[in-house]
């Protein structure tokens, strides 16, 4: 067999663009590692279609692939608008009604009953991820009078972001309960809660999936200031981030998003969980067959930031070139990665490494202590694969926060752990009935990995003592 070409994972929204089984596989073969489900859009009887046909298609190519299922939150929204859209002017009078009307030029509903007491005069409220902003003029009853500062075309349903409110309600909803059993029915891999304020968000949906006798991988979506603000917190309660640049750009001054991205990426990494970037990555996709130099550039600073996966929405949910998107982003992280690893040397690892203790405890676990070790042991040495039998699957995250050049070969016979470490760079899972040593080695021999004479680093959970997981590090040519 041969590994991807990329280590950085692709994660792709699966949408009426690309919800066939033969795009869905074309996508699979083109990189994407981890299919999104966006609860946010479509029903349950969609939702249960594009899970079975993403199982059915990466069984049918043999490839280890997870599904996230995204939790809508308490998304304000607008409401259904004539036709489809409507176009804006600037400093034309539109008014925001939470009446149950069909919107038009100068009348957009909006899904949220207690939005007109959420908004004084003189507030600026922004649609379509901010792209479109308004000044609150008067609030009446059930409306609000705007004044549109930037105008442009309107879609139903798109977001409504206003900087200086807040919601007094959970970031959790009933709604999102209900998906979150659905997608422990349906055998959803990984949740994304979003709107996160606080670590009670997380642990709120960890309990409930507890509740519920399933068992999900839990990713923070950061896209509010008051997530920015606790994000230590969230991090230790999370099992992964998601940077969700949209709301999260219209909420702070955006010219600070692109600090705060390598700040957030930069603790996801020390910590051991991954990171997705997300949002608006390759978007020009959706209706050009290439991507703009901004973009591919935008892209590749996120994977040079340290970020495990990347992410791709609307250009592969309703976009015209779906399989073209996934296929360019894996173009632009193998260049990436290849120009990181040429940097890869002495001096670099012990910057990082000192860098990294210095925000790490004191005193770290044993598997942390043998990650470190193996990143030393990968700049003396030429090796060709790390081995990683895992239960949980917390050592080849551990070893995955460093970007090694190296593949990290994870060995679990839990299927639903393989899936988790989907979203970890540079980490491919295999699942097997059996982790010894000699059953690996006869594994990866077969599928041609390695070839006599390589060099190979395997870790081992050798019980001595008290002590349990990884505990070893043997080096050896085959």
């Amino acid at each position: 067999m041969r590994l991807p070409s990329h280590k950085t994972k692709i994660v792709a929204t699966i949408g009426p663009a690309s919800l066939k089984s033969e795009t869905i596989e074309a996508m699979i073969k083109a990189g994407m590692g981890v299919a999104r489900i966006n609860f946010a859009h479509g029903d349950l009887e969609q939702h249960a279609r594009t899970i079975e046909l993403v199982r059915k298609a990466a069984r049918r190519l043999n490839r280890p692939v997870a599904i996230l299922g995204d939790l809508p939150g308490v998304k304000i929204r607008v409401g259904e608008i004539a036709r489809g859209s409507v176009t804006l002017r600037r400093w034309q009078t539109v008014t925001l009604t939470t009446r149950d009307v069909v919107g038009n030029e100068g009348l957009i509903p909006v899904q949220f009953k207690d939005f007109p007491k959420m908004v004084s005069r003189g507030d600026v409220i922004y649609l379509s991820d901010g792209f479109i902003a308004l000044r609150v003029e008067e609030v009446r009853g059930t409306d609000v009078v705007c004044k549109v500062l930037v105008g442009g075309t309107l879609f139903s349903h798109k977001g409504i972001n206003v900087p200086k409110a807040r919601i007094a309600i959970d970031a959790v909803t009933e709604s999102d309960l209900r998906f979150i059993e659905f997608a422990i029915e349906h055998g959803v891999d990984a949740i994304g809660i979003s709107f996160v304020g606080s670590a009670y968000d997380v642990l709120k949906v960890r309990r409930f999936v507890e509740e519920k006798g399933g068992r999900m991988f839990i990713i923070a979506k950061i896209e509010r200031p008051d997530a920015v603000r606790n994000f230590d917190e969230i991090l230790r309660a999370a099992d992964g981030i998601m940077i969700a640049r949209g709301d999260l750009g219209v909420e702070m001054p955006i010219e600070k998003l692109p600090i705060l991205q390598k700040k957030l990426i930069h603790k996801a990494n020390c910590a051991g969980k991954p990171a997705i970037t997300a949002t608006q990555m390759l978007e020009s996709m959706t209706e050009e067959k290439l991507p703009t130099r901004a973009e591919v550039t935008d892209v590749a600073n996120a994977i040079l930031d340290g970020t495990d996966a990347v992410m791709l929405s609307e250009e592969t949910a309703v976009g015209r070139y779906p399989v073209d998107a996934v296929r360019m982003m894996a173009r632009i992280a193998k260049t990436i990665e290849a120009y990181r690893d040429s940097l890869w040397s002495a001096r670099i690892v012990e910057w990082k490494m000192s860098e990294w203790k210095g925000r790490m405890p004191r005193k770290g676990t044993i598997k942390d202590t043998i990650a470190r070790s193996i990143i030393e042991a990968l700049n003396s040495m030429d090796i060709k694969h790390i081995l990683t039998p895992t239960r949980t699957g917390e050592t080849a995250r551990l070893i995955s926060r460093f970007k090694p050049k190296q593949w990290v070969l994870a060995f679990v016979k839990d299927e639903w752990v393989g899936n988790t470490l989907m979203f970890s760079y540079g980490v491919y899972p295999f699942v097997v009935e059996e982790t010894s040593e000699d059953e690996i080695l006869r594994l990866i021999s077969g599928l041609g990995l390695v070839k006599e004479n390589d060099t190979i680093l395997l870790t081992k959970g050798t019980p001595i003592g008290k002590t349990a997981g990884t505990n070893t590090i043997r080096i050896f040519s085959v």
